[in-house]
């Protein structure tokens, strides 16, 4: 089960405030069903649910507002409203034409952030990637060689600049809504957060909302949030499935599912730890060699 600092860790990498992401864990922890872990989950979700709309309030007094609305009210976005790559964005461009020269690049940027920053999807996305110091400097190369647009933001946040790239989590979501029950679907568009906790957790997401409904049958004694990670919901039954797997090996597909080419992404090969480029081309993931 997760601890606080776990849970909190857990949160700030769906884009929630340190804050905010703290408080949530801590009302989470306190409230006694820490030996559960999809309650746990529900009650995560519902500690995060009213803190954002406490936030909301105190930052919008002069605004009237529904508070049915506002407790289901997200500032996620279609990835359509957020997010349009830009095509006129080219490699040719990039500050840097090979890894050693990323490495230098890298090297130089500033180190001063904005009190109002928040990592931009893209590198929730990249996750251990971007920090992971100059052992795995090749991954954040290889991604910004394949997705130039997002250099000169990554240069910017380091000045102190907001990124201009969304920051909520949009363009994060994996799971086909179209595939599941329009009453699920419409709840995941109104609560994506709870998507992403879902799948954070290799959980299937409409068997977790079931759960979460009281209408999913386990069996007596079984690891429910293990359960969930190894069976899948159908229009023909639940089957089961490697939902890790599943999700490790899915596109970023965007809230509205029209994201599948927000990020173009060199794949690792299971079978030989190399990475694999967009070219075919395969590389060691840790020094860059080209491979025989």
């Amino acid at each position: 089960m997760l601890d606080i600092s776990q849970a909190t860790s857990f949160l700030q990498s769906l884009g929630v405030k340190g804050s905010t992401a703290s408080k949530a864990a801590e009302q989470a922890a306190g409230s006694g069903f820490g030996a559960n872990p999809v309650d746990f989950l529900k009650q995560l979700q519902n500690s995060l649910e009213q803190l954002s709309s406490a936030t909301a309030a105190t930052e919008n007094q002069t605004v009237d507002s529904d508070p049915e609305a506002m407790l289901t009210s997200s500032v996620y976005k279609s990835t359509q409203e957020t997010f349009a790559p830009d095509q006129s964005a080219s490699s040719e461009n990039l500050p840097f034409k090979n890894l050693d020269e990323f490495r230098v690049w890298e090297k130089g940027l500033g180190s001063t952030f904005s009190p109002d920053y928040q990592a931009p999807d893209y590198l929730q996305m990249m996750g251990l990637a971007r920090i992971g110091g100059d052992q795995e400097a090749f991954g954040r190369y290889t991604f910004f060689k394949n997705n130039p647009q997002f250099a000169a933001d990554y240069e910017a946040i380091h000045s102190g600049a907001l990124s201009t790239f969304p920051t909520d989590g949009s363009t994060l979501i994996k799971s086909d809504l179209s595939s599941m029950p329009e009453e699920t679907a419409s709840y995941y568009k109104e609560n994506p957060a709870a998507l992403r906790m879902a799948e954070g957790f290799s959980m299937d997401p409409t068997l977790y909302k079931m759960q979460l409904d009281g209408k999913l049958d386990i069996p007596y004694g079984t690891n429910t949030t293990e359960w969930l990670a190894q069976n899948q919901w159908t229009s023909d039954g639940v089957v089961s499935n490697n939902n890790r797997l599943t999700l490790a090996q899915a596109e970023y597909r965007g809230l509205d599912g029209n994201g599948a080419d927000t990020y173009r992404l060199a794949k690792n090969d299971p079978v030989t730890g190399l990475m694999v480029d967009l070219d075919g081309k395969t590389y060691d993931p840790l020094t860059g060699q080209l491979s025989a």
